[in-house]
């Protein structure tokens, strides 16, 4: 009679252990996992235009990311010094513009004319706590840069490092899965940016020529707004939308029309030409992964639930040729 032994050796104690520790430190590091995730994101999308670069100017690999990573932002960071002031100081009197607009209005709901926004503003307004946040937000954005910095630098050492887990037959397989998921990842980054970017401008040119006020703060809450799929360019016309239609009925109409044509030249003429078929997703499958993405990780699951989706075929593919070539 076969014996049936199922021996605890202390190998097998040795990783259950080190399973848990790992899993513990996962546990307490997750409040970081948001910067991780930006971090690791923005550093598939850039780490294809850091190699093109390098290799067509032959610089150095540490100045050519300096180069990639820290020049497009030298721009935003005087745009921020030179604007943020003006916008801050815009926002209190467009709240109250805002506030006066919904109560005064005659084609708004009796319920929201009754909304007390600058009350509702006030009541969850506390400096002490905002100065926080804004704190955190900083120091967050520049942890995220620094650690983007690093992840490209060792792109090519931690993904070595990373194929020696994993068979030696499936290493060329996971590597051509890996730059077909950073592909569609990368072009999906940094064509949303590009189009926030241009939605921006478009906006802000639009409702300066429709003598709008508080064109700059509206366009650039369009722009950050435009960066959610699907629904962020409703969202984010709805401020503008509101304060036209306190000027005039006709100026309202004007600039609904203004962000339609800026959102039907997006979907028919922006997005193909720059993603480029990139994120080859139904609508229904873009809605219900933004859905999902939104529930699960808020804002940043909304903004990187379609490049997830995007790279589910890439992966079921790889599981489909991995079961055929692994067959017996």
């Amino acid at each position: 009679m076969e014996k049936n032994e199922h021996p605890l050796s202390w190998q097998a104690l040795a990783r259950i252990v080190a399973m848990g520790v790992i899993v513990v430190l996962f546990w307490k590091a997750l409040p970081a996992f948001p910067v991780i995730l930006i971090a690791f994101v923005l550093a598939t999308a850039l780490y294809p235009i850091v190699k093109i670069v390098q290799k067509k100017t032959k610089m150095p690999k540490l100045l050519t990311i300096f180069l990639v990573l820290i020049a497009p932002i030298i721009p935003f960071i005087y745009w921020a010094f030179t604007f943020i002031p003006r916008i801050a100081g815009e926002i209190p009197n467009m709240f109250l513009t805002l506030s006066n607009t919904i109560t005064h209005s005659n084609i708004l709901p009796v319920f929201l004319r009754s909304f007390n926004l600058l009350g509702y503003i006030q009541s969850h307004f506390d400096y002490a706590s905002t100065t926080m946040n804004i704190a955190v937000m900083l120091l967050a954005i520049i942890t995220t840069v620094v650690l983007t910095f690093f992840l490209v630098y060792d792109a090519d050492r931690l993904f070595e490092l990373f194929l020696h887990t994993v068979p030696h037959k499936e290493r060329e397989k996971i590597r051509e899965l890996f730059l077909e998921v950073s592909r569609v990842t990368g072009k999906y980054i940094r064509g949303n940016l590009l189009i926030s970017l241009i939605c921006g401008i478009v906006i802000f040119v639009g409702l300066t020529l429709l003598n709008i006020p508080f064109a700059l703060p509206l366009a650039v809450f369009a722009a950050i707004m435009d960066l959610l799929p699907l629904v962020g360019q409703t969202i984010g016309a709805i401020p503008a939308v509101i304060i036209a239609f306190g000027i005039s009925p006709i100026t309202g109409l004007l600039v609904i029309a203004l962000y339609f044509l800026s959102q039907e030249a997006e979907n028919i003429i922006l997005s193909p030409v720059i993603y480029n078929k990139a994120l080859n997703l139904y609508p229904s499958v873009s809605f219900l992964s933004v859905l999902i993405g939104a529930s699960l990780f808020g804002i940043l699951g909304a903004f990187l639930s379609l490049p997830v989706a995007a790279s589910i075929p890439a992966i079921i593919h790889y599981h489909k040729n991995y079961k055929i070539r692994h067959h017996t």
